[in-house]
């Protein structure tokens, strides 16, 4: 996992506007993610997230905080029987594709 520095981003919204993450990481698998959590705790750094950057705005200085894209198995899902079950960084994309209607008794279009 590769801790950044000073990571603009405008690149992770879709107005294409912001400033820089003091540090930005895109964990994927839970201890990653459990990892960055206690290293930000113990430096005494807030930590956010970030999706797909359409509800989002970013203020022009940046973010003083851990920004955190979840990935690999945090953006993952799969059904379990006639459950769901999604990591935090799941887009609905990932969530709801055609082939799992008859497993999830839902019907998408």
């Amino acid at each position: 996992m590769k801790l950044e520095e000073n990571v603009r981003l405008a690149r992770f919204t879709t107005i294409g506007t912001g400033g820089p993450a003091r540090w930005f990481a895109k964990p994927e698998t839970l201890d990653e993610l459990v990892e960055l959590l206690r290293w930000a705790g113990s430096e005494g750094h807030a930590v956010e997230t970030i999706g797909l950057g359409s509800n989002v705005l970013v203020h022009d200085e940046g973010i003083d905080a851990l920004v955190l894209r979840l990935a690999g198995s945090l953006a993952a899902a799969r059904v379990e029987g006639t459950r769901l079950v999604a990591g935090g960084g799941a887009t609905n994309a990932v969530c709801f594709p055609a082939q799992w209607d008859p497993k999830l008794g839902i019907h998408v279009t």
